[in-house]
């Protein structure tokens, strides 16, 4: 059996993923020999390289963050008056000692907060705005 290269723990069951050449076809058909509690996603290299890769390399670190509910209200509260922000004016709602990128880096793990991964290396100038889905 092939193993896969990312393995995603979500709430309806457990996602291996699988990264082939872009010329590559798959071993198998994408939910052959699985279980019922787990699926097979498929995704060339060209769907993640570049930016959107590297910028959530550097998300990923904090996975395990925890926002504190005050901050979390503040950015919430923020983006819904405003509809986005710059990552630079997020970083001025945190107060003073708070790792600000800590706390937008992990709302956007969580759902919170979409940051837009492809439009470049995560910036000042990138968008934050509220999870709408």
């Amino acid at each position: 059996m092939v193993q896969p290269d990312l393995r995603a723990l979500r709430d309806d069951g457990t996602e291996h993923i699988l990264v082939l050449d872009n010329d590559q076809n798959p071993p198998f058909p994408p939910n052959e020999n699985r279980d019922e509690s787990s699926a097979l996603r498929i995704l060339r290299r060209s769907d993640v390289e570049g930016d959107r890769l590297e910028n959530a390399r550097e998300l990923l670190r904090y996975a395990r963050w925890r926002v504190p509910l005050s901050e979390r209200i503040r950015l919430l509260a923020a983006l819904d008056a405003e509809g986005s922000l710059s990552l630079a004016e997020c970083l001025s709602l945190g107060r003073p000692g708070f790792d600000a990128i800590a706390m937008v880096a992990a709302l956007a793990l969580h759902r919170f907060v979409v940051i837009d991964l492809d439009s470049g290396r995560i910036g000042p100038e990138t968008r934050v705005t509220l999870y709408r889905g």
